[in-house]
């Protein structure tokens, strides 16, 4: 069959974005298979993100998004870091496979056409997009969207291993969540009223120093509240391995085909923001396939979607670094790693603020238009209060005695708009040539500073 988008991959990512493309009218197919087990941790944003995809709060806390233990939220997380540091904060916790699989089902209730298949051979001919499928038959589409997890060419920061598994308690416990440092890794744990979560984030290493299967048993054996929470505790089903390396997907050259949730962008998990990422990503994505789709400019919506998503690496590799850095006392685990990620961490932009042409969405459109990149606003800043930037900047360079009404006039927004965005303009040092423009009484006073020669 043939479809106006094909996304492959049914996690978090791939069910949003094959929804909202649906609910814009495209004819969609979803391909995935189930989703691996285990519990994930959700931020309170996280959550209201799955709210605002329709998710409401009762389907959040219905069985089918609980563990088979019962557990629900929000729990308090404690955990104890370097020099007994402690850090609190809150989570809500659901199964990944069910959490994947109420995504799956929404996204079929909005029209997508959803097969819980797998993808064996996938190429591009005669200008769409063919993907033949394990249980057979083959799906066509223009517009291809790979969803698949951490897979392809990429940037990538030290290589981490999360190594997870239930564990059904052999006595009543308090619900819960807790992350605690390691020499070796960290480790969080889940408590239900019958069951616990455990996973450990570790370097996996060569020569069999240490197995990934004991990494548990050695957690527990450097942290005491993990110890008594595992005491005859029986093993649930067998342990679960997945990447966890922090990596940033290279971008296609193809402008048919597009990467959401790890394919796209994978944090590391001590951030706790996984899922809002794919999330948000997948909402990004979904508006440049759009856009294209309603006669944008492709090469324009892959660039701005590129450029968000490194902006979003560059600040998960600079909060994962911080993290690291200030546990390296423990261990060459966390100083090598670190390390890792200090080395990967972009280079810094030129401190002067500056105007460029850049890719950025306007009324669910991307169209390019003049922004003032900063340090601070490394994607640019194109408009404040609905004022372009721009040109305001024009006007000011322009007008012998510009005032605020008559930047309005021009610009036709409304003078309390233009002092906002006049305001914005003066804090980030961005004024034409050597102007200095002041507000007073809905005045624009310009001194004009000596020249320097």
């Amino acid at each position: 069959m043939t479809y106006d988008v094909l996304v492959i991959g049914a996690g978090p990512a791939g069910s949003v974005v094959a929804r909202r493309l649906a609910a814009h009218g495209a004819r969609v197919a979803l391909v995935g298979a189930a989703a691996r087990g285990g519990c994930e941790g959700l931020s309170a944003r996280s959550r209201a993100l799955l709210v605002e995809e329709g998710l409401d709060e009762l389907d959040l806390d219905a069985p089918a998004l609980e563990l088979s233990a019962g557990m629900r939220g929000p729990f308090a997380r404690r955990g104890v870091w370097a020099q007994g540091r402690v850090v609190e904060g809150r989570e809500w916790l659901v199964d990944r496979r069910r959490l994947a699989g109420a995504l799956c089902a929404h996204a079929a209730r909005a029209g997508v056409d959803w097969r819980a298949d797998t993808v064996v051979d996938l190429g591009r001919h005669d200008g769409s997009w063919h993907a033949r499928l394990r249980a057979g038959g083959t799906v066509a589409a223009s517009q291809m969207i790979d969803a698949r997890g951490r897979r392809g060419a990429e940037c990538r920061g030290p290589l981490l291993l999360a190594v997870g598994r239930a564990f059904d308690l052999a006595h009543a416990g308090a619900p819960g969540t807790h992350i605690h440092a390691a020499r070796f890794g960290w480790c969080w744990w889940a408590v239900g009223e019958r069951g616990v979560w455990v996973q450990v984030v570790a370097r996996p290493r060569s020569g069999g120093r240490m197995h990934p299967d004991t990494w548990i048993a050695a957690a527990a054996a450097e942290i005491p509240p993990l110890a008594g929470v595992l005491a005859g505790a029986a093993p649930g089903a067998a342990a679960v391995a997945r990447p966890a390396h922090a990596r940033l997907g290279r971008q296609s050259v193809d402008v048919t085909r597009w990467a959401v949730g790890d394919a796209a962008l994978a944090l590391d998990p001590l951030s706790g923001q996984g899922v809002y990422e794919a999330l948000r990503g997948a909402r990004l994505v979904a508006t440049a396939v759009h856009s294209v789709s309603s006669g944008g400019d492709a090469a324009l919506a892959h660039r701005f979607v590129a450029e968000r998503q490194a902006d979003a690496w560059a600040r998960g590799v600079a909060l994962a670094a911080g993290f690291y850095r200030d546990n390296a006392g423990l261990g060459d685990f966390w100083a090598s790693t670190a390390a890792a990620y200090e080395a990967s961490l972009p280079e810094p932009l030129p401190a002067a603020p500056h105007f460029e042409r850049r890719p950025v969405m306007l009324d669910g459109c991307i169209l390019e238009r003049d922004v003032i990149v900063t340090a601070d606003h490394p994607r640019g800043v194109w408009h404040v209060a609905g004022v372009p930037l721009k040109k305001l900047s024009d006007y000011l360079a322009a007008a012998e005695h510009g005032s605020v009404h008559g930047a309005a006039a021009v610009l036709d927004r409304p003078p309390a708009a233009v002092a906002s965005a006049l305001r914005w303009l003066r804090q980030t040092g961005m004024v034409p040539g050597s102007a200095r423009p002041r507000t007073s009484g809905g005045s624009i006073r310009v001194d004009r500073l000596p020249s320097e020669h």
